[in-house]
């Protein structure tokens, strides 16, 4: 059973990501800034694409640009039911879509493709719902889980969704001295390098084995360094006893490197 993850972008300027096994592929969040950008970043993998989860509403996780791709590529939207209306107000900028498949979701896990996915809530900006999504793959006995989770302020009631992963994406926004010297009160809505450290050491804790390999996203370009928040995060994991973590830095504007997991 082959399962790899990628980063395309990362970050304010736009998230995606995807999850791929031999037969199928998720994407979660397709918040890119152009078509031509999409394409780009989505080329020769959309004829396997069975579908794209979202997990927000804000621009940089979906968009008008994204929406006219995935409506010409025929891939579905998997969009919380609440939000249906409102991507229409927000993003459609009164473009008909007459094409565009669009499948809520709720609380509850659903199946796209080879994947089980089970959204679990984040707390963000309180104006519109944020979600998590835990992530397995079950073939032939064998299990492999992935968890991504960016866009949330704090992360108290959450390690459970995390544990006894086989990856890790989480969010690791900003260093709170450089948000002092670059002010922005959206910041205060996203997790600080700090923060993710104490998640993570709290979910090595309550698991029985560590995932392989840890990713984080979503760093600021001003808040944030790719080094501080890499070295932050390890010295609080080691502070726990776990130094052997490998921590990867997702990319802002290109694709990682495919990462396999569970192997």
């Amino acid at each position: 059973m082959t399962l790899t993850f990628q980063s395309l972008c990362s970050g304010s300027s736009g998230n995606s990501l995807l999850l791929k096994t031999d037969r199928s592929a998720l994407l979660v969040d397709a918040g890119f800034p152009s078509m031509r950008a999409g394409r780009k970043a989505l080329n020769g993998y959309l004829p396997g694409i069975e579908g794209v989860v979202i997990s927000h509403l804000h621009s940089d996780h979906i968009q008008y640009a994204s929406l006219r791709l995935l409506e010409e590529s025929r891939i579905p939207i998997y969009l919380y039911e609440k939000d249906i209306k409102p991507l229409a107000s927000r993003h459609f900028r009164q473009f008909p879509f007459l094409h565009l498949k669009i499948r809520p979701f709720s609380d509850q896990p659903f199946m796209i493709g080879d994947f089980s996915v089970h959204p679990f809530r984040l707390p963000h900006d309180g104006i519109r719902p944020t979600f998590g999504f835990a992530i397995s793959l079950n073939r032939k006995g064998r299990q492999r889980k992935a968890v991504v989770a960016t866009d949330f302020r704090d992360w108290g009631g959450l390690p459970g969704w995390f544990a006894d992963s086989d990856f890790i994406y989480v969010e690791a926004n900003h260093d709170p001295e450089l948000l002092r010297v670059h002010p922005n009160p959206r910041s205060h809505f996203h997790l600080s390098n700090e923060k993710c450290g104490r998640l993570l050491r709290q979910v090595f804790a309550q698991s029985r084995g560590k995932p392989s390999i840890l990713m984080l996203g979503h760093l600021s370009e001003k808040r944030n360094r790719p080094k501080l928040a890499q070295e932050t995060v390890s010295e609080i994991l080691a502070d726990g006893g776990y130094r052997d973590a490998k921590i990867q830095i997702a990319p802002r504007y290109e694709p990682s490197a495919l990462i396999p997991i569970g192997e």
